[in-house]
Protein backbone atom coordinates (compact mmCIF):
# COMPACT_ATOMS: atom_id res chain seq x y z
CA UNK A 1 0.00 0.00 0.00
CA UNK A 2 1.51 3.45 -0.71
CA UNK A 3 1.41 6.38 1.67
CA UNK A 4 -2.04 7.93 1.48
CA UNK A 5 -0.93 11.10 1.28
CA UNK A 6 -4.03 13.10 0.01
CA UNK A 7 -3.79 14.91 3.28
CA UNK A 8 -0.65 17.11 2.33
CA UNK A 9 -2.09 17.71 -0.57
CA UNK A 10 -3.93 20.85 -0.02
CA UNK A 11 -2.36 23.96 -1.84
CA UNK A 12 -0.56 26.19 0.95
CA UNK A 13 -0.18 23.99 3.61
CA UNK A 14 2.07 24.72 6.16
CA UNK A 15 4.85 23.02 7.54
CA UNK A 16 5.08 23.60 11.25
CA UNK A 17 3.93 20.64 12.45
CA UNK A 18 5.48 17.88 10.12
CA UNK A 19 7.96 16.27 12.79
CA UNK A 20 5.34 15.81 14.85
CA UNK A 21 6.06 11.62 15.28
CA UNK A 22 9.64 12.69 14.63
CA UNK A 23 13.06 11.38 16.70
CA UNK A 24 12.81 7.73 16.55
CA UNK A 25 15.97 7.24 18.42
CA UNK A 26 14.77 9.50 21.66
CA UNK A 27 12.16 6.78 22.43
CA UNK A 28 15.45 4.27 22.69
CA UNK A 29 15.69 3.13 26.17
CA UNK A 30 19.39 4.34 26.51
CA UNK A 31 21.81 2.82 28.78
CA UNK A 32 19.15 0.92 31.18
CA UNK A 33 18.78 -1.26 28.01
CA UNK A 34 23.24 -1.93 27.59
CA UNK A 35 22.80 -3.05 30.59
CA UNK A 36 20.69 -5.93 30.62
CA UNK A 37 20.88 -6.73 27.24
CA UNK A 38 24.76 -6.58 25.44
CA UNK A 39 24.95 -4.91 22.22
CA UNK A 40 28.23 -5.53 21.10
CA UNK A 41 27.76 -9.29 20.04
CA UNK A 42 28.73 -9.75 16.35
CA UNK A 43 27.89 -13.08 13.73
CA UNK A 44 29.33 -13.77 10.97
CA UNK A 45 26.95 -16.23 9.64
CA UNK A 46 22.95 -16.99 9.67
CA UNK A 47 22.97 -18.75 12.93
CA UNK A 48 25.82 -19.10 15.89
CA UNK A 49 26.52 -21.84 18.11
CA UNK A 50 27.64 -20.62 21.25
CA UNK A 51 29.21 -22.34 24.10
CA UNK A 52 31.23 -22.14 27.69
CA UNK A 53 32.22 -23.76 30.39
CA UNK A 54 30.45 -24.43 33.78
CA UNK A 55 31.85 -24.27 36.71
CA UNK A 56 35.75 -24.37 37.43
CA UNK A 57 36.25 -27.54 40.63
CA UNK A 58 36.79 -25.92 43.68
CA UNK A 59 39.76 -27.06 46.20
CA UNK A 60 39.35 -30.37 48.61
CA UNK A 61 41.48 -31.97 51.09
CA UNK A 62 44.34 -33.60 49.43
CA UNK A 63 45.31 -36.41 52.22
CA UNK A 64 49.29 -36.73 52.64
CA UNK A 65 49.56 -39.97 50.98
CA UNK A 66 46.84 -39.53 48.75
CA UNK A 67 46.99 -38.42 45.08
CA UNK A 68 45.67 -34.97 44.21
CA UNK A 69 42.15 -35.02 43.40
CA UNK A 70 41.10 -34.35 39.73
CA UNK A 71 38.23 -33.38 38.41
CA UNK A 72 36.61 -32.41 35.05
CA UNK A 73 34.57 -29.64 33.61
CA UNK A 74 31.65 -29.85 31.52
CA UNK A 75 30.47 -27.52 29.00
CA UNK A 76 26.55 -26.26 27.44
CA UNK A 77 26.44 -24.94 24.03
CA UNK A 78 23.52 -23.27 22.52
CA UNK A 79 22.17 -22.13 18.85
CA UNK A 80 21.22 -19.19 18.30
CA UNK A 81 19.50 -17.86 14.32
CA UNK A 82 19.71 -14.71 12.71
CA UNK A 83 16.67 -12.89 10.87
CA UNK A 84 16.35 -10.83 7.91
CA UNK A 85 14.13 -7.78 8.98
CA UNK A 86 13.08 -4.68 6.58
CA UNK A 87 10.56 -2.35 5.34
CA UNK A 88 9.56 -0.70 2.35
CA UNK A 89 7.35 2.99 2.22
CA UNK A 90 5.93 3.37 -1.86
CA UNK A 91 4.14 6.42 -2.91
CA UNK A 92 3.39 8.05 -6.48
CA UNK A 93 6.16 9.93 -7.57
CA UNK A 94 2.99 12.52 -8.12
CA UNK A 95 2.37 12.40 -4.71
CA UNK A 96 5.86 13.28 -4.08
CA UNK A 97 5.70 16.55 -6.66
CA UNK A 98 2.18 17.46 -4.65
CA UNK A 99 3.38 17.82 -1.46
CA UNK A 100 3.12 20.88 -0.23
CA UNK A 101 5.04 20.37 2.79
CA UNK A 102 7.83 19.07 1.10
CA UNK A 103 8.85 16.60 3.73
CA UNK A 104 7.64 13.19 2.41
CA UNK A 105 11.13 11.58 1.85
CA UNK A 106 12.40 13.16 5.26
CA UNK A 107 9.24 11.74 7.03
CA UNK A 108 9.54 8.56 5.23
CA UNK A 109 12.90 8.22 6.28
CA UNK A 110 11.59 7.73 10.00
CA UNK A 111 10.61 4.41 8.74
CA UNK A 112 14.83 3.72 8.66
CA UNK A 113 15.19 5.42 11.96
CA UNK A 114 12.73 2.71 14.14
CA UNK A 115 15.16 0.17 13.17
CA UNK A 116 17.15 1.61 16.06
CA UNK A 117 14.32 -0.15 18.42
CA UNK A 118 14.70 -3.61 17.14
CA UNK A 119 16.99 -4.52 20.27
CA UNK A 120 14.84 -2.84 22.83
CA UNK A 121 11.68 -4.38 21.01
CA UNK A 122 13.82 -7.56 21.09
CA UNK A 123 14.64 -7.58 24.88
CA UNK A 124 10.86 -7.30 25.99
CA UNK A 125 10.18 -10.24 23.66
CA UNK A 126 12.90 -11.99 25.53
CA UNK A 127 11.33 -11.24 28.99
CA UNK A 128 7.99 -11.71 28.32
CA UNK A 129 8.61 -14.72 26.30
CA UNK A 130 6.33 -13.36 23.69
CA UNK A 131 6.36 -13.67 19.95
CA UNK A 132 5.84 -10.17 19.20
CA UNK A 133 9.01 -9.86 17.06
CA UNK A 134 11.21 -12.51 17.32
CA UNK A 135 9.55 -15.75 15.07
CA UNK A 136 10.23 -17.90 17.87
CA UNK A 137 12.33 -17.30 21.44
CA UNK A 138 15.10 -18.99 22.38
CA UNK A 139 15.26 -20.76 25.64
CA UNK A 140 18.06 -20.31 27.71
CA UNK A 141 21.48 -22.29 27.34
CA UNK A 142 20.03 -24.68 30.12
CA UNK A 143 17.27 -25.14 28.55
CA UNK A 144 14.89 -23.50 30.64
CA UNK A 145 12.82 -20.17 30.00
CA UNK A 146 14.30 -17.04 30.53
CA UNK A 147 12.50 -17.05 34.01
CA UNK A 148 12.30 -20.27 35.46
CA UNK A 149 12.01 -22.13 38.88
CA UNK A 150 13.74 -25.43 37.73
CA UNK A 151 16.50 -26.35 35.04
CA UNK A 152 16.96 -29.84 33.88
CA UNK A 153 14.71 -31.32 36.90
CA UNK A 154 16.80 -29.40 39.51
CA UNK A 155 16.31 -26.20 41.30
CA UNK A 156 17.89 -23.54 38.94
CA UNK A 157 20.77 -21.90 39.98
CA UNK A 158 20.85 -24.39 43.18
CA UNK A 159 17.98 -22.49 44.57
CA UNK A 160 14.25 -23.62 45.37
CA UNK A 161 11.96 -21.10 42.87
CA UNK A 162 14.91 -20.41 40.80
CA UNK A 163 14.63 -17.16 39.09
CA UNK A 164 10.41 -16.73 39.16
CA UNK A 165 9.15 -15.53 42.30
CA UNK A 166 5.91 -15.14 43.32
CA UNK A 167 5.08 -11.61 44.66
CA UNK A 168 3.52 -10.24 47.61
CA UNK A 169 1.84 -7.38 46.37
CA UNK A 170 1.07 -4.35 43.91
CA UNK A 171 1.72 -1.88 46.90
CA UNK A 172 4.77 0.35 47.56
CA UNK A 173 5.41 -1.98 50.90
CA UNK A 174 5.15 -4.88 49.45
CA UNK A 175 7.06 -4.30 46.14
CA UNK A 176 9.87 -3.33 48.72
CA UNK A 177 9.44 -6.63 50.41
CA UNK A 178 9.71 -8.18 47.20
CA UNK A 179 12.88 -6.50 46.32
CA UNK A 180 14.39 -7.97 49.11
CA UNK A 181 13.12 -11.39 48.68
CA UNK A 182 15.07 -10.98 45.01
CA UNK A 183 17.98 -10.03 46.54
CA UNK A 184 18.05 -12.80 48.73
CA UNK A 185 17.20 -14.74 45.79
CA UNK A 186 20.64 -13.27 43.98
CA UNK A 187 22.62 -14.19 47.07
CA UNK A 188 21.04 -18.33 47.27
CA UNK A 189 21.96 -19.06 43.82
CA UNK A 190 25.27 -21.15 43.54
CA UNK A 191 27.30 -22.92 40.53
CA UNK A 192 27.59 -25.97 39.16
CA UNK A 193 30.24 -27.11 42.20
CA UNK A 194 27.24 -25.76 45.06
CA UNK A 195 29.42 -22.65 45.75
CA UNK A 196 27.53 -19.13 46.29
CA UNK A 197 27.29 -17.84 42.36
CA UNK A 198 27.10 -14.39 43.27
CA UNK A 199 27.53 -13.97 47.38
CA UNK A 200 27.08 -11.43 49.19
CA UNK A 201 28.88 -9.00 46.83
CA UNK A 202 25.47 -8.11 45.28
CA UNK A 203 24.46 -6.28 47.91
CA UNK A 204 26.88 -3.51 46.71
CA UNK A 205 25.27 -3.46 42.51
CA UNK A 206 23.16 -1.63 41.23
CA UNK A 207 20.00 -2.49 40.59
CA UNK A 208 17.48 -1.88 37.23
CA UNK A 209 13.63 -2.69 37.84
CA UNK A 210 11.94 -2.77 34.52
CA UNK A 211 7.98 -2.08 35.74
CA UNK A 212 4.87 -1.96 33.80
CA UNK A 213 4.02 2.00 33.70
CA UNK A 214 0.60 1.10 36.34
CA UNK A 215 3.25 0.58 38.66
CA UNK A 216 5.13 4.00 38.53
CA UNK A 217 3.57 5.66 41.52
CA UNK A 218 4.34 2.19 43.60
CA UNK A 219 7.78 2.17 42.71
CA UNK A 220 8.81 5.38 43.09
CA UNK A 221 7.15 5.60 46.67
CA UNK A 222 9.25 2.27 47.27
CA UNK A 223 12.33 3.51 46.13
CA UNK A 224 12.39 7.24 45.82
CA UNK A 225 9.86 9.13 47.90
CA UNK A 226 10.73 9.81 51.88
CA UNK A 227 8.81 8.76 54.45
CA UNK A 228 8.23 9.42 57.88
CA UNK A 229 9.57 7.36 60.89
CA UNK A 230 6.94 7.91 63.82
CA UNK A 231 5.27 10.36 64.50
CA UNK A 232 6.71 14.09 64.25
CA UNK A 233 10.00 11.74 63.11
CA UNK A 234 12.66 12.31 60.35
CA UNK A 235 12.19 11.21 57.07
CA UNK A 236 13.56 8.42 55.61
CA UNK A 237 14.18 5.85 52.61
CA UNK A 238 15.14 1.97 53.50
CA UNK A 239 16.72 1.88 50.18
CA UNK A 240 18.65 5.11 49.75
CA UNK A 241 19.54 4.83 53.79
CA UNK A 242 21.48 1.75 52.78
CA UNK A 243 23.16 3.28 49.62
CA UNK A 244 21.49 0.64 47.27
CA UNK A 245 21.07 2.16 43.78
CA UNK A 246 18.01 1.35 41.97
CA UNK A 247 17.11 2.61 38.90
CA UNK A 248 13.77 2.23 37.35
CA UNK A 249 12.48 1.61 34.44
CA UNK A 250 8.81 1.97 33.40
CA UNK A 251 7.51 0.74 29.96
CA UNK A 252 4.30 0.47 28.28
CA UNK A 253 5.73 -2.48 26.26
CA UNK A 254 4.94 -4.91 29.39
CA UNK A 255 1.12 -5.92 29.27
CA UNK A 256 1.09 -7.55 32.55
CA UNK A 257 0.12 -4.60 35.11
CA UNK A 258 1.78 -6.86 38.30
CA UNK A 259 4.78 -8.37 36.94
CA UNK A 260 7.90 -6.87 37.38
CA UNK A 261 11.85 -7.86 36.77
CA UNK A 262 14.66 -7.02 38.79
CA UNK A 263 18.55 -7.42 37.11
CA UNK A 264 21.63 -7.00 38.60
CA UNK A 265 22.82 -3.55 36.99
CA UNK A 266 26.62 -4.42 36.68
CA UNK A 267 26.63 -8.31 35.95
CA UNK A 268 28.98 -10.47 35.25
CA UNK A 269 27.37 -11.04 31.40
CA UNK A 270 24.33 -9.41 30.50
CA UNK A 271 21.13 -11.77 31.03
CA UNK A 272 20.49 -11.33 27.41
CA UNK A 273 22.01 -10.39 23.92
CA UNK A 274 21.75 -8.62 20.42
CA UNK A 275 23.15 -10.69 17.44
CA UNK A 276 24.34 -7.95 14.84
CA UNK A 277 24.80 -9.54 11.42
CA UNK A 278 24.69 -6.51 9.71
CA UNK A 279 23.62 -3.19 10.03
CA UNK A 280 20.82 -1.02 8.28
CA UNK A 281 21.03 -0.58 4.63
CA UNK A 282 19.25 1.94 2.63
CA UNK A 283 17.89 1.52 -0.86
CA UNK A 284 16.35 4.14 -2.89
CA UNK A 285 13.71 3.57 -6.22
CA UNK A 286 13.45 7.23 -7.68
CA UNK A 287 12.60 8.32 -10.82
CA UNK A 288 15.66 10.91 -11.33
CA UNK A 289 18.13 8.02 -10.18
CA UNK A 290 16.70 5.69 -13.40
CA UNK A 291 17.47 2.70 -11.43
CA UNK A 292 14.43 0.56 -11.44
CA UNK A 293 12.37 -0.39 -13.94
CA UNK A 294 9.73 -0.95 -12.22
CA UNK A 295 9.49 2.68 -11.20
CA UNK A 296 10.09 3.83 -14.48
CA UNK A 297 7.13 1.89 -15.94
CA UNK A 298 4.35 3.17 -13.01
CA UNK A 299 5.75 6.23 -11.39
CA UNK A 300 5.68 4.43 -7.98
CA UNK A 301 8.94 5.51 -6.01
CA UNK A 302 9.81 4.36 -2.73
CA UNK A 303 12.62 3.85 0.05
CA UNK A 304 13.42 0.76 2.09
CA UNK A 305 15.42 -0.54 4.37
CA UNK A 306 17.32 -4.16 5.59
CA UNK A 307 19.00 -5.32 8.05
CA UNK A 308 20.19 -8.84 9.71
CA UNK A 309 19.72 -9.64 13.20
CA UNK A 310 18.80 -11.91 16.29
CA UNK A 311 18.51 -12.12 19.78
CA UNK A 312 19.32 -14.62 22.59
CA UNK A 313 19.33 -15.55 26.03
CA UNK A 314 22.51 -15.82 27.93
CA UNK A 315 22.49 -17.65 31.32
CA UNK A 316 20.07 -15.82 32.91
CA UNK A 317 21.49 -15.56 36.90
CA UNK A 318 21.42 -11.93 37.21
CA UNK A 319 17.59 -11.29 36.75
CA UNK A 320 14.49 -12.28 38.30
CA UNK A 321 11.31 -12.07 37.64
CA UNK A 322 8.52 -11.62 40.19
CA UNK A 323 4.86 -12.25 39.47
CA UNK A 324 1.85 -11.32 41.28
CA UNK A 325 -1.62 -12.85 40.56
Amino acid sequence: MRINSSATLANGLRTEFWDTYASVQNRVADSRLASVMDLSVGATNREHDFAYFESAPHFDLWKRGDEIKSKGMDSISFNVPVYEWGRRVPWSKWDKDDDQTGTLLDVARQAGESAALLPERFFFDLIMNNTGLLPSIPTAPDGAAMFATTASGSARFGATNGNALTGTGATAAQILSDFYSAIEQFMRFQDTEGQPLIGDQVLQQPFVICHPVELTEAMETAFLQKQHIGTGGSQSNIVADTAKRVTLWPSPRLTDVNDWYIFLGAPPKPPTFFLDRQGVQEETALMEDNNSDRTRATAEESIQWFSRSGAGIALPYGAIKTTNS
